[in-house]
Parts: C-alpha cells; sequence; structure tokens
C-alpha cells in the first residue's frame, strides 16, 4: 500500500510539473473557484489511501499520519473557509509560477517521505 501511495505522489507531481513546463498548469486549473470538487476529490484520494494505511499498519507509520493530517487540514480549510483559501490563491504578490515549481517538488518530496517510511 506504500508503494501505491509513493507511486501516487510521484504521478501527481511530475503531472504537475510537467503541465507547469508545457504552458497548461495543473495547479492553476485547481486554484479556481469552480473547479473545487476536483481539488477535494484529489484531496480524498489521499486522505483515504493514507488512512488505510495509517489504520491497518503496526507499528503506526508516524510519517503518513502527518501526511494525512496536513491533507485533512487542506480539506478542512477549503470547506470552511473558501474565501480565505482562494483570495491566498489569487494574491497578486505570490509569484504562481515558483508556486507551481514548489508545489510539484513539494508532492514529489512527500512521495519520497512515504516511501522511505518503511524504513523509519
Amino acid at each position: 500500500m506504500l508503494i501505491l501511495l509513493s507511486t501516487l505522489y510521484f504521478i501527481y507531481g511530475f503531472i504537475l510539473f510537467y503541465t507547469y513546463l508545457k504552458g497548461y498548469s495543473l495547479l492553476r486549473y485547481l486554484l479556481k473557484r469552480k473547479n473545487i470538487n476536483v481539488q477535494l476529490s484529489i484531496e480524498l484520494i489521499f486522505i483515504i489511501l493514507c488512512s488505510l494505511i495509517v489504520f491497518t499498519s503496526q507499528p503506526l507509520n508516524w510519517a503518513v499520519t502527518v501526511i494525512m493530517i496536513i491533507h485533512i487540514f487542506g480539506v478542512i480549510w477549503i470547506i470552511t473557509n473558501p474565501d480565505n483559501y482562494y483570495a491566498m490563491a489569487e494574491d497578486s504578490s505570490i509569484d504562481i509560477d515558483s508556486m507551481e515549481v514548489a508545489t510539484s517538488m513539494i508532492v514529489i518530496g512527500m512521495g519520497v517521505f512515504v516511501y522511505f517510511s518503511r524504513i523509519i
């Protein structure tokens, strides 16, 4: 299950980076208010897979638990305060190009973190 979750993070990160390089940005698509259901669906997939790992593995996998909590807080923020979330996403002081590269690297980093969590 760790390999599946790690692979999904790698694929998601590479898709984010590839679409940025090709001029069509998946992140910009996801940060539009009308696409909230797509973004929440992606987050829920990761929450479900993380929770399956956390609740079925012994001993507790702390790395995946932290990542699951991060996803849960993100979903709670989007659902409870969408105006604040989208205002942050549309803020002109944020360099969207840097954010796209950073987001893809963070997602790939989470994949690496999950992959090596079985060793920790």
